[in-house]
């Protein structure tokens, strides 16, 4: 018999790598998403597209088919509502961020406000599912990347092709752990498949970690033209950060992102590991993990920098 999975936040960078899996696997998939395609594209095959402000999420499953899973791979206010229109789910998956707790006492205004709503949707989520005695398996990853669409990583490998450089902060010793959206694909996958469903909170991180300067450079090493690292005093970059954000177009850079590369933002996730088998690659980036698949492409998603 098909399974079937709700996924919201489709057209994410998560979704770009789940989607596909899904199918392989064999699960009839409704996907939400606001930038849902208009016309077939290469994942349809027992795909079908909804977006949310034209079809009333009560509506779904009398028109689409009961679901028995729920995927959320964007905003969690969403996944919460979409509970409601979905009865008879037996168990939930939902990307949060590990920024809900690296960056909980940010002192920049907009980017703590961001964070106490990314909590106050977990709690929610959380709570929801608690009442119903649904499983949800709330993840946080690290820093993802896989297809050019994050605001971290990507963001980098941008700026390098602009400037030929990547700014560092003093030493840029922070440790970091890149998570590919594709191994969080998969992580998402096995799941929805396990014998026994997962009710936890959890960090999902990458196989490696390394400095924020060791990162900075493996990204530099995949461009056409590379790119050098260029060290400035970390006060200096704070102050220069919010200017490109303002002047330059590169939307979202921040004084605390300059002071973070020398924090260790690191988190354990091997109770994770050791309950689903899961083993994500380590850092070595390539071209191609900067670079949006033809499909995703078709969804006209945003430049990373906007």
């Amino acid at each position: 018999m098909e399974r079937t999975v709700w996924v919201s936040g489709a057209s994410s960078q998560l979704g770009v790598f789940l989607l596909p899996r899904l199918r392989d696997a064999g699960f009839r998939v409704l996907a939400l998403s606001r930038r849902a395609p208009r016309s077939p594209v290469a994942v349809a095959d027992h795909v079908s597209w909804v977006r949310p402000e034209e079809a009333a999420l009560a509506g779904l499953a009398a028109a689409q088919g009961e679901p028995e899973f729920l995927v959320s791979c964007g905003p969690l206010d969403l996944a919460r509502r979409m509970l409601d229109a979905a009865p008879n789910l037996r168990r939930v998956v939902a990307f949060s961020s590990s920024s809900v707790v690296s960056k909980a006492d940010s002192p920049d205004a907009e980017e703590g406000a961001r964070m106490a709503a990314m909590a106050r949707a977990e709690s929610a989520l959380t709570e929801a599912c608690a009442q119903r005695g649904l499983p949800l398996l709330l993840l946080r990853p690290t820093l993802i990347y896989g297809c050019g669409l994050d605001r971290n990583v990507s963001l980098l490998a941008a700026f390098a092709r602009r400037f030929g450089l990547i700014p560092l902060a003093g030493k840029a010793g922070g440790l970091r752990q890149p998570v590919h959206a594709d191994d969080l694909a998969e992580l998402a996958l096995r799941a929805l498949t396990a014998a026994a469903p997962l009710d936890r909170v959890s960090p999902a991180c990458g196989g490696s970690t390394l400095s924020y300067r060791e990162m900075a450079q493996r990204i530099a090493d995949t461009l056409p033209r590379r790119a050098r690292l260029l060290t400035l005093p970390a006060g200096l970059l704070a102050a220069l950060l919010p200017l490109a954000s303002r002047l330059g177009g590169w939307k979202g850079l921040n004084a605390e992102m300059a002071r973070r590369q020398n924090r260790d933002l690191v988190f354990d996730d091997s109770a994770l590991r050791q309950a689903l088998a899961w083993s994500p690659r380590p850092f070595a980036p390539t071209a191609a993990d900067f670079e949006t698949p033809a499909y995703a492409r078709s969804l006209q998603l945003p430049d990373p920098r906007n």
